[in-house]
């Protein structure tokens, strides 16, 4: 049985680390190493790990103002050329707290986290991070705008 405070802990424990790391590479390898199927379970997954009662607020849709919130990244080139994986965390959790009343009272993502708030923004950050790469995976114009390939020949 796999350790569900891993990923997370190694997460945030590595935060000073990964403040540099560039998170359009971290869609890239998203878009180039899964399908659609896979990013589809790892969605599901990452919204099951939160009560029942937020579980809707966290599901995809047309309509969701928080996802249409994360889809004006879509078009902004300045912010993925410099975003990091710690600037995205950070993007999410307050796209979260504007939209989503689980969220509003959540510490900030570079402070002291219990091991619930740990899990909780991790798995937004990797609800979102699915997200992105789900949509980038799909539309030409979106890889172009965050500066990725889909394979080494293909945008």
């Amino acid at each position: 049985m796999s350790d569900l405070n891993k990923a997370p802990n190694d997460f945030f424990n590595n935060w000073n680390k990964i403040k540099s790391m560039s998170y359009k590479n971290v869609i890239e390898l998203h878009v180039r190493r899964s399908n659609e199927k896979k990013i589809m379970a790892a969605t599901q997954f990452e919204i099951d790990q939160f009560p029942e009662n937020v579980q809707k607020d966290l599901s995809v849709s047309d309509t969701s103002s928080f996802y249409q919130e994360i889809a004006r990244l879509f078009k902004d080139s300045n912010w993925w050329s410099a975003a990091t994986v710690t600037d995205a965390c950070i993007f999410y959790l307050s796209c979260a707290r504007n939209f989503i009343n689980y969220f509003e009272g959540f510490k900030n993502a570079d402070d002291d986290l219990s091991q619930k708030e740990r899990n909780d923004l991790f798995a937004l950050y990797q609800l979102c991070t699915l997200f992105v790469a789900w949509n980038a995976m799909r539309e030409k114009e979106i890889r172009e705008i965050i500066g990725i390939r889909k394979s080494l020949f293909f945008r």
